[in-house]
C-alpha cells in the first residue's frame, strides 16, 4: 500500500476545517431528519405510514444502506396489503436500487423485471406510475450494463428514452441519453458514447438542469480520454469537480479521481496517475464501493507492471479479480484476466500467461459475440427508424416528393460530370508532366554521351559542355519540383473535391431514403432505388479516394502493434456491417511478435484484404465461405496472408488487379480501388503485395512488410507532411 502525504497552508487548513464543519452540520441535519421521520412513523397509519417508511428508506440510502433495505421492505409489505398500485411500484423500484447499491446485481434485476412485467401493460393509465416505470427501465439498463449484458442494457434504455420523449421531459431525457452513452462507452464505441453524452449535456443546458451534471462532465471527460483528447478530458473532469465544489459526493470524488488517474496514465504522468488512483481507491474502500475498488486496482496493477514491481501488481490483480468475480462484474473480470496474462508474459511464466489468455478469450467471446452485435444493431436500427418516421411525418408529402426527385436527378448529373472531369484532368496533368520529364531526361543523356565521346579531342569546349550539363540538370530539378507541386495540388484537389461532394451526396442519400418511404409509384420507386444504389457506390469511391490521399500524404508514425487486437477490431467491424450466411474466420497469428509499424496503414491493408475475401465469397449453398488469416514473422519481415474460397481471380496478369480502377469481378462496389489501396499502403511501408493460388485452388493474397519501417521512409513521410502543412498555411 502506498502512503500519500499532504501539506496544508493556512488557507488550506481553514478550507479543511470548513469542510469538516460543513460535514458535521450535514450529519447533524441528517440525524434530525431521521428522528423527525421516526417520530411521525409512530403516530401514523395506512398510506401515510407507507410514505414515511419510503422516506426513511431514502434518507438512509447513502449512510446506512442495510437499514434502508429494512425500511423499504416494510413499506413494500404495507403497500401490498393496502393494494396501492403506485406505492407498490415505487417501493419495488427503490428496493431494486438499494440491492444494486449493495452490489447484489442479480437480485436487483429480478425485482426490476418483476415489477416491469407486472405493470408494462398498464402504461398510459397513470402518469405517476408511468414515471416510476421509466425509472425502472433506467435501473434495468444500468444494472444489465454492470453485468456486461450490453444488448439488454441498450434495449431498456432506448425504451425509456422513447417514453420520456413522449412526455417531452428534457430532464429525464438527458438521464436516458447519459445512460445510453455509458453503454456505448462500455462497448468501447467512444465516438458514439460521446455523441449521446453531449446530447445529454445539451438537453440539460436548455433547461438549466444541474442534476448529476458533475457526473455527466466526468463521463464526457472519460470518453475524451479514450479518444486521445487528454487536454479536453482534464478540462471536463475539472469542470465536474467545480460544479459540486466542497459538496461533492463520495461517488463523484471516486469517479472524478479515477478519471484524472486514467488521463494522466495515458499522458504517461505515472506518478500523478498513481496519486489519483490511490485517492479514488481509498475513498471507494471507505464508501464500500467494490466496483470502483476493482476499477482502481486494475490501473494500479498496470502502473506496477510498468515499474517492474511484479509482486505488487500481482497482489492488486488478485484482490481486484476476487472482488469483480464475486460480484459478477464481467467486464472488470475480463480486464483482470488480460492484465494477469500480461504480468505472467513479462515474468516469463508462460503456462500461467496462456491460462489467463485462454480465460480472457473465452469470457470475451461470451460477452461480445456475434449475437450481441446483432442485437445491438437491431435495437439501434429500430430506434433510428422511429426517429426517421417521426421526421418524415412532419413534412408536406407532395411538395417534398417533387423537390427531392428533381434535386436527386440534378445532383446525380452534377456529381457524375464532376467525377469525370476530376479523373480526366488528373490523367491529362500526369501525362503532360511525364512527357516534359522524359524530354528533359533525353537531353541530359545526350549531353553526357557527347562529353564522354569527345572529351580528349574537345578539351577546349569542356567549360561550354559543363555549362550545358548544369543547365540540363537545372531543367530536370525544375521539372521534378513542378511534378511534386502538381502532384500535391492534385492530391489536395481530390481531397477537397471529395469532401465537397460528400455533403451533397449525404443529402442525396437522405432524400432518397425519405422518398423511398413516401413514394408509392412502383416505377418511381425503381428509379429512386437505382439513384440510391448509385449514390452509395459513389460514396464508397469517394471514401476510397480520401483513403488514397491519406495514404499518400499522411506522416508515418511507427509504434508497437498488437496484431491480435487489430484483427479483432476489423472482424468486429465487418460483423457490424453484416457477414454472408455461415461465413467463418480462421486465424493463425504468431504470438509475442515484436512488430513496429504505422497503425492506420496496417489497418487499411488488413481491412481491405479481409473485406475483399468477404465481398467475393462463394454464395453456393454447398460451400461454407471462409477467410483464413495468417500472420507470422520470418527473418526481418512480417507476412500477412488472407486465403479465401471465394469466386477466385484469373492470374493471367496478377499485377494488373492492383492498379487503380481495375475490377476483379462485377461484385466490386468501389470501382476497383480496394486492391489499389492495399498496394499503395504496402508500398508506403516499404513492403510488397501479391496474389497466388493455394494447392487447394483457393485465392491467397499476401503482403510482406519489414518488422521495422526503414528510417528513410519515416523521414520522407514527415517531410511530406511538413510541406503539405506549409502549403495549406
Amino acid at each position: 500500500m502506498y502512503e500519500i502525504s499532504f501539506r496544508f497552508s493556512k488557507i488550506g487548513f481553514l478550507s479543511l476545517l470548513f469542510f469538516w464543519l460543513s460535514l458535521g452540520f450535514k450529519c447533524y441535519s441528517q440525524d434530525r431528519l431521521l428522528d423527525s421521520l421516526k417520530d411521525e412513523l409512530e403516530l401514523s397509519s395506512g398510506l401515510k405510514k407507507a410514505d414515511i417508511l419510503i422516506e426513511l428508506a431514502r434518507a438512509n440510502y447513502f449512510s446506512n444502506t442495510q437499514e434502508s433495505l429494512r425500511y423499504i421492505d416494510l413499506a413494500l409489505t404495507m403497500s401490498t396489503n393496502l393494494n396501492d398500485r403506485f406505492r407498490i411500484v415505487k417501493s419495488s423500484r427503490l428496493r431494486a436500487q438499494i440491492l444494486r447499491k449493495l452490489e447484489r446485481l442479480e437480485e436487483s434485476i429480478k425485482v426490476f423485471e418483476e415489477i416491469y412485467i407486472a405493470e408494462k401493460d398498464n402504461l398510459g393509465k397513470n402518469k405517476e406510475v408511468d414515471r416510476e416505470l421509466m425509472t425502472v427501465l433506467n435501473g434495468l439498463g444500468n444494472t444489465y450494463a454492470l453485468l456486461a449484458n450490453y444488448d439488454k442494457a441498450l434495449e431498456f434504455h432506448f425504451q425509456a428514452l422513447i417514453l420520456k420523449e413522449k412526455e417531452d421531459d428534457l430532464s429525464e431525457i438527458s438521464i436516458s441519453l447519459n445512460n445510453i452513452g455509458f453503454v456505448y462507452f462500455k462497448l468501447k464505441d467512444y465516438e458514439k458514447a460521446l455523441e449521446y453524452l453531449l446530447r445529454s449535456l445539451n438537453a440539460k443546458s436548455k433547461i438549466n438542469d444541474s442534476f448529476d451534471l458533475d457526473r455527466l462532465y466526468i463521463n464526457i471527460g472519460m470518453c475524451n480520454i479514450h479518444l486521445n483528447n487528454f487536454t479536453e478530458a482534464l478540462n471536463y473532469i475539472s469542470e465536474g469537480f467545480k460544479i459540486c465544489g466542497a459538496n461533492c459526493s463520495n461517488e463523484i470524488v471516486i469517479e472524478g479521481e479515477f478519471g484524472l488517474g486514467v488521463a494522466n496514465f495515458n499522458l504517461k504522468e505515472f506518478d500523478k496517475a498513481r496519486v489519483h488512483f490511490m485517492n479514488s481507491y481509498a475513498r471507494a474502500k471507505t464508501n464500500d464501493s467494490k466496483r470502483w475498488e476493482a476499477e482502481n486496482l486494475v490501473y494500479l496493477a498496470r502502473l506496477d507492471l510498468i515499474a517492474s514491481r511484479y509482486e505488487e501488481a500481482k497482489r492488486f490483480l488478485t484482490e481486484g479479480e476476487s472482488i469483480s468475480s464475486a460480484l459478477k462484474y464481467n467486464q472488470l473480470v475480463l480486464d483482470h484476466y488480460k492484465e494477469f496474462a500480461n504480468l505472467y508474459r513479462v515474468t516469463k511464466d508462460f503456462e500461467n500467461a496462456a491460462y489467463y489468455q485462454s480465460k480472457y478469450i473465452t469470457l470475451k467471446d461470451s460477452l461480445i459475440g456475434e449475437e450481441l452485435v446483432k442485437n445491438i444493431a437491431k435495437t439501434q436500427t429500430q430506434f433510428e427508424e422511429r426517429e426517421n418516421i417521426k421526421t418524415i411525418a412532419q413534412k408536406d408529402e407532395a411538395l417534398a416528393r417533387q423537390r427531392m426527385l428533381n434535386l436527386a436527378i440534378g445532383t446525380i448529373a452534377f456529381l457524375a460530370a464532376l467525377l469525370v472531369f476530376v479523373l480526366y484532368h488528373s490523367n491529362k496533368v500526369r501525362r503532360r508532366v511525364n512527357a516534359r520529364l522524359s524530354v528533359t531526361n533525353t537531353k541530359l543523356a545526350e549531353a553526357n554521351a557527347t562529353i564522354e565521346a569527345q572529351n580528349k579531342q574537345l578539351q577546349s569546349y569542356n567549360d561550354k559542355l559543363e555549362a550545358e550539363v548544369k543547365k540540363a540538370t537545372a531543367d530536370l530539378l525544375v521539372a521534378n519540383t513542378s511534378l511534386e507541386k502538381v502532384n500535391r495540388e492534385l492530391d489536395n484537389f481530390i481531397y477537397k473535391t471529395s469532401h465537397d461532394i460528400r455533403g451533397p451526396l449525404a443529402s442525396l442519400k437522405g432524400m432518397c431514403n425519405v422518398a423511398l418511404m413516401d413514394v408509392k409509384d412502383q416505377l418511381a420507386l425503381g428509379y429512386l432505388q437505382k439513384l440510391d444504389e448509385t449514390a452509395t457506390k459513389l460514396n464508397r469511391i469517394l471514401t476510397r479516394l480520401l483513403i488514397i490521399n491519406q495514404i499518400n500524404s499522411a506522416a508515418i508514425h511507427p509504434e508497437p502493434l498488437d496484431m491480435d487486437k487489430v484483427v479483432d477490431d476489423i472482424i468486429l467491424l465487418e460483423s457490424k456491417k453484416g457477414l454472408p450466411q455461415g461465413f467463418q474466420f480462421k486465424r493463425e497469428i504468431q504470438r509475442n511478435m515484436i512488430f513496429r509499424s504505422d497503425d492506420a496503414l496496417i489497418r487499411i491493408i488488413l481491412e481491405n484484404l479481409i473485406d475483399n475475401a468477404i465481398k467475393f465469397h462463394n454464395d453456393s449453398d454447398r460451400v461454407v465461405p471462409f477467410a483464413h488469416i495468417k500472420i507470422f514473422t520470418e527473418g526481418p519481415h512480417m507476412h500477412i496472408h488472407v486465403i479465401d474460397n471465394g469466386v477466385g481471380i484469373a492470374l493471367e496478369n496478377p499485377d494488373k488487379i492492383f492498379q487503380m480502377f481495375t475490377r476483379a469481378s462485377e461484385k466490386s462496389g468501389t470501382g476497383g480501388l480496394g486492391l489499389y489501396l492495399i498496394k499503395q499502403a504496402v508500398s508506403r511501408l516499404g513492403g510488397d503485395v501479391g496474389l497466388q493460388l493455394t494447392s487447394d485452388g483457393f485465392t491467397e493474397f499476401y503482403a510482406t512488410l519489414p518488422l521495422e519501417i526503414p528510417k528513410e521512409l519515416t523521414e520522407s513521410s514527415q517531410g511530406q507532411e511538413a510541406v503539405k502543412t506549409k502549403a495549406s498555411a
